[in-house]
């Protein structure tokens, strides 16, 4: 469109004005910012250290009792009044070991696993969530590029259109409303370049927080990325999610891990636990002696391991009903993201092959019939406003698409386009 309007005003109106000029900056490249993202952002971080953490406690569910050690002296000698003839004093060394029921470390280790299992899936959906924050973010910023740069461009072109309107007015082939419309024009371009330009600083601060990096740390501008086609239905992306969904399989852990914690729990209730012990004896007189013994837990004297039956079961009915929830939640988000994906693409495609190819036909159109003093100056203007409309729209459903397919691709958990998986 630039082309087209210095054309006509080069060859028609025999006007040329200065373009608005922007120093080149270093592109801003997507997989720059999901690598530093996966690197440096703290939130990710604290799930993956708490991710860490869970597999070491599998080693510590699995492991004994730490054994007990007792030394102690049975009828000493009375160190005030000491009897030469006192020799019935005794010394022991006790050492205990208890050891669970056949089978409960093994359920205590399964539990861990499991546990370990559920903070690695939360790892994974704080993975997929900054993702799509950074993702978005990257989007805003590119659309907030290329809103500057339409603006720039029409602010250029009205400047070219007030100076034609002033050149006619002093002549009196014009009104001076012509000349007053096309500096309200521009006042309305500044002042919007200015606000772009504050919500453009906004969005390169959002983007250098979720880096983890200084707020003000300078960002390039970033490389557009067309609008790229999704090819996987509906059904299809929904039985994707089921699969590979972390907060699905996080549940299906969560479900084996209550099921493991019930299997214990009723292991606690019926059976008991064995501690035994080896005692040495030495008496003052005699010489050592060895003896040995093993105790007993009694589990079913007191209600706390019945009720902790009671609880593994309400708590495992509990995850199996929020599997169902999540799922059914998980399945809207598909069909809800995919929607809002589809109708962006459409909205963008209409816009691109239709919608903007017309404005710019009828702009066109009215600078020539300007030209020719066909039409006033305020009919030019709103042919140049519609065009200036419809651009923009066109890139906020693109933005939009791509915006929602970062989204999409959260709720689905995997990549869907070659951009996201670089």
């Amino acid at each position: 469109m630039k082309r087209l309007l210095t054309l006509f005003f080069v060859s028609t109106l025999c006007f040329s004005g200065p373009a608005w000029a922007e120093e080149p900056t270093e592109k801003l490249r997507l997989q720059w910012v999901i690598e530093e993202a996966l690197k440096n952002n703290p939130n990710i971080q604290v799930f993956l250290n708490r991710w860490e953490a869970s597999q070491e406690a599998i080693a510590r569910a699995r492991s004994l009792d730490d054994p007990v050690v007792n030394f102690h002296t049975w009828n000493a000698e009375n160190p005030i009044t000491p009897d030469p003839s006192f020799d019935r004093a005794e010394r022991r060394g006790v050492v205990s070991q208890k050891v669970p029921f056949p089978g409960k470390l093994r359920l205590r280790g399964k539990i861990a696993e499991e546990d370990s299992n559920i903070a690695k899936k939360d790892w994974e959906q704080q993975v997929l969530e900054i993702l799509a924050r950074v993702k978005g973010a990257y989007f805003q910023l590119e659309h907030h590029y290329e809103i500057i740069e339409i603006n720039k461009e029409v602010k250029d072109i009205l400047e070219k259109l007030a100076t034609i309107a002033s050149t006619r007015y002093k002549v009196g082939r014009a009104p001076q409303r012509d000349v007053l419309a096309a500096q309200v024009e521009i006042a309305k371009i500044i002042r919007e370049l200015e606000v772009l330009e504050r919500d453009k600083k906004a969005v390169e601060t959002q983007i250098n927080t979720i880096l983890n990096r200084d707020p003000e740390a300078p960002l390039g501008q970033p490389e557009h990325y067309p609008v790229t086609p999704i090819n996987l239905n509906l059904q299809e992306l929904q039985e994707i999610a089921i699969k590979q969904r972390p907060e699905l399989k996080k549940f299906d852990f969560a479900i084996k891990r209550n099921k493991s914690a019930l299997d214990l729990a009723k292991k606690d209730l019926y059976f008991p636990d064995p501690e035994f012990m080896v005692v040495y004896m030495k008496p003052n007189t005699n010489t050592g002696q060895w003896m040995t013994q093993i105790a007993f837990n009694v589990p079913w004297f007191w209600n706390k391991n019945r009720a902790k039956v009671k609880e593994s079961k309400e708590t495992l009915q509990a995850s199996e009903a929020e599997y169902q929830a999540v799922k059914n939640t998980i399945l809207f988000q598909v069909k809800d993201f995919w929607t809002k994906t589809i109708n962006a693409r459409f909205t963008a495609k209409i816009y691109s092959e239709s919608v903007i190819p017309l404005a710019e036909q009828s702009l066109k159109a009215a600078l020539t019939e300007y030209g020719a003093e066909k039409i006033d100056f305020l009919t030019l203007l709103d042919s140049e406003r519609t065009l200036l409309n419809v651009r923009i729209q066109y890139h906020e459903a693109e933005r939009d698409f791509k915006a929602n397919l970062a989204e999409l691709e959260r709720v689905v958990g995997t990549p869907l386009t070659p951009a996201g998986m670089e």
